[in-house]
């Protein structure tokens, strides 16, 4: 199979070269051309605000090779240098001091503003500064170097910028706080001194989270100075009767064994508590959290004058949430507001404290669509700022000088999102956006300006600059799509088709290859997600995407939402609550038996293809409509959700032991016997999220059936296949594609086509 495929990529690249212009190209090559490098490019300005109304940033080079910051006016482009003579000279200076350097320009390329905009930040030479921008007094912070524990990496998203691998600085940068096994350490970042402030274990951790929280919970810090820098509120995880799963890591001539603290759905969780610890003194006060495996504690932000503790308390049904209080004072908590469903809440971001200290901005789903609301602190609902059966997408600005909100919404069967503002009060709503199809929004501080990045459909990718009132400035980006235009590719024919109840309408893509010939057979490849609240399917420029080039090698690629996909409110996404593995498998068949009922479309050669939930998918298809679905390549499946953590199991799915049937349904092993097609399982040997005994169940399942399928592991990896490793992936699932379903490949004539299946 490896020499096979060797050949085919031999193939590819041969085409690739074949010719500096982009001619006219068809099948094969035209495959090669939109994987090469520049096929489209993205001409323009990437805007990087600056604090306040400040403008935008721009950087040059100057012959000595130092960056040179300018501030840009958004409306008039006029450039001015953003650090003046004076100050860049006393920051030059003073570095020169501390550093024994002689540099003659600013001593970095990048930078933040810090302590509420009065300072910046900067890192050379892994040293760390900060410079006030008032007093022009530059401070080398000292840093000691932070500790990367065994196995952690892929603890969550982002591992490299984590908190855990990089500690926090206090507001003021005097402090600094970091994780040494399980606990929390602070340094003077002046005076080197060090101190302790908890003791735990691995049982017992201190500030450092367990996988769960971060990977279901996006909860990645876990430890918070208070405004004043006097203390750390810190999140305590009790793992002692946690299931250990074993994961072993086998590429040394010693494996080593990690053992997972790691929650499975019906299991014991980890207790999490709440304490503040006092810097200066080392005293330490629990939060009467009321904590449980039950209870999940979450979102812990003090409140800006620092006389509160915010947090937020969720049951293990996850159906009823409470924003609750610590007083620092009195060493009480209180209820600010509570939030309950039928189902499940979708815990967020959104809660925005205003300056006044006494309001605050929240979103909730409780009318069925997530809109936003304000709040006084005594939980007290002032108004209801947007209504209407639309959900409420990101929150971009809230502008308090003008007592407005600047938003995203989602419409049109959450296809297209749009920009709107509207009043504090929930008056005066106005749709900002120009066009239909996606818009992403990047706005100023000062909520005065902001770059629309937008695409649709029939629209290629394009970024313009506005005004707040939504009066355009000028255009930013523009994508030049130039090769796709003479490559003569089009848009993916958008329908509407059914879902398997016969009723609910489902947004679908079917790509076709240029060539296409509506005479001919071609085979029909679904790449699928399928989990709850995602979309396949939406409203963005489609004409040179990952599918489209796929199609080039004579498939028809079909992309469908389902009942359970996202931005459409939450009673739709709520449809296959307490029953995944049933809905989105049932409408993904539904929508694949309408794309065959046409004449080109052939039903003898279906493909199917997915990771982690997609993968979970395409194992479903394969073995419960072994009719319709005739090849699959599933990476990283869950394959029972009683083996998934208990945080997003429960969340859609409840526990096994009050939702038996459900995951009894859902389990690919009930169907392993039904499987007739050529099934590919693929895994990471150590993924920590979804286990590998996830595969090894279901090949088990399907060894005692006396079914044929194929398996590979990928050595070393963990729930993503990157490097060597994911490229071999690509390789191996278009190869079982191509094999299995038998595309006639245009430009890949006898010989060459011989070449590929007999070398």
């Amino acid at each position: 199979m490896k020499r096979i495929f060797q050949s085919f990529l031999t193939l590819l690249i041969a085409a690739s070269l074949s010719g500096a212009a982009l001619s006219q190209a068809v099948g094969l090559e035209l495959y090669a051309k939109m994987g090469e490098r520049g096929f489209v490019n993205f001409d323009g300005t990437n805007i990087s605000w600056l604090p306040e109304n400040m403008g935008y940033l721009e950087t040059e080079k100057d012959d000595d090779g130092f960056t040179v910051f300018y501030k840009v006016d958004p409306k008039s482009e006029k450039r001015s240098l953003l650090f003046d003579k004076k100050t860049s000279d006393a920051l030059i200076s003073q570095y020169n001091d501390v550093s024994n350097e002689n540099v003659t320009g600013l001593p970095f390329d990048r930078f933040n503003f810090v302590i509420d905009n009065k300072a910046i930040f900067f890192t050379k030479d892994k040293t760390d500064y900060v410079f006030n921008l008032k007093d022009k007094k530059l401070r080398k912070l000292y840093k000691p170097e932070v500790e990367r524990p065994l196995y952690t990496d892929e603890l969550m998203r982002g591992m490299s910028r984590s908190q855990l691998w990089n500690g926090t600085y206090s507001h003021d940068y005097s402090k600094f706080a970091y994780i040494k096994e399980y606990d929390i350490y602070v340094v003077d970042t002046a005076t080197k001194e060090e101190k302790r402030l908890t003791y735990g274990s691995e049982e017992k951790m201190n500030g450092r989270p367990s996988w769960v929280y971060p990977e279901e919970f996006g909860e990645r810090d876990a430890y918070w100075f208070s405004p004043d820098n006097s203390k750390i509120s810190y999140l305590q995880y009790q793992e002692k009767d946690v299931h250990q799963f074993p994961i072993v890591h086998e590429l040394t001539f010693e494996a080593g064994l990690e053992q997972m603290r790691y929650p499975k759905a019906g299991e014991t969780n980890p207790t999490v508590n709440l304490f503040i610890v006092d810097i200066e003194s080392g005293e330490i006060e629990q939060v009467p959290t009321n904590s449980n495996p039950d209870t999940y504690i979450v979102r812990p932000i003090w409140r800006n004058d620092g006389t509160e503790l915010t947090f937020r308390r969720l049951n293990r049904k996850q159906d009823h949430l409470e924003l609750l209080a610590y007083d620092i004072e009195k060493k009480t908590v209180r209820t600010i507001l509570e939030e309950r469903e039928e189902t499940y809440i979708n815990l967020h971001d959104d809660f925005i404290q205003l300056d006044d200290n006494k309001t605050f901005i929240w979103t909730s789903e409780r009318s069925g669509y997530n809109h936003v609301y304000h709040y006084d602190f005594s939980g007290k609902l002032i108004s209801q700022i947007t209504e209407g059966d639309f959900p409420v997408g990101q929150l971009v600005n809230v502008d308090q000088k003008r007592k407005k909100i600047y938003f995203t919404a989602f419409q049109n069967m959450g296809l297209d999102s749009y920009f709107y503002s509207i009043d504090m009060n929930g008056k005066n709503m106005k749709k900002l956006s120009k066009g239909e199809g996606r818009h992403r929004v990047s706005m100023n501080e000062a909520a005065e300006y902001y770059v629309s990045t937008h695409s649709s459909f029939d629209s290629p990718p394009e970024a313009n600059l506005y005004s707040s009132n939504g009066k355009m400035i000028r255009n930013v980006m523009k994508a030049d799509i130039s090769n796709v235009e003479q490559q003569g590719l089009e848009k993916p024919e958008f329908a509407i088709m059914k879902a398997a109840d016969g009723t609910t309408d489902l947004p679908v893509l079917i790509y076709k290859p240029k060539h296409f010939d509506p005479n001919k057979k071609y085979p029909v490849v679904l790449p699928l997600y399928g989990g709850p609240s995602y979309q396949d399917v939406s409203n963005t420029f489609k004409n040179y995407d990952g599918f489209q080039r796929l199609a080039q090698l004579g498939f028809i690629v079909v992309r469908a939402n389902y009942r359970g996909s996202g931005n459409r409110g939450k009673a739709f996404q709520d449809l296959h609550y307490g029953r995944l593995g049933t809905l989105e498998i049932d409408d993904y068949a539904a929508v694949i038996e309408q794309v065959t009922e046409r004449e080109y479309a052939d039903g003898d050669r279906v493909g199917v293809y997915g990771h982690s939930y997609g993968g979970y998918a395409t194992a479903l298809l394969m073995l419960r409509y072994p009719n319709i679905f005739h090849v699959g390549i599933s990476g990283a499946p869950v394959t029972d959700w009683r083996s998934y953590d208990t945080i997003y199991t429960e969340r859609y799915m409840n526990t096994p032991q009050a939702n038996k049937e459900g995951y009894d349904v859902g389990s690919a092993m009930k169907y392993a016997s039904q499987l007739k097609g050529e099934l590919l399982l693929i895994h990471g040997s150590i993924d920590n999220n979804v286990h590998p005994a996830n595969t090894i169940m279901l090949v088990d399942a399907l060894i005692k059936a006396d079914k044929d399928f194929d398996l590979m592991m990928y050595p070393g990896n963990r729930h993503g296949i990157r490097g060597a490793h994911g490229r071999h992936y690509s390789k191996l699932r278009l190869q079982h594609l191509i094999e299995n379903l038998n595309p006639e490949i245009v430009g890949a004539g006898e010989t060459d086509f011989d070449l590929i299946w007999s070398n």
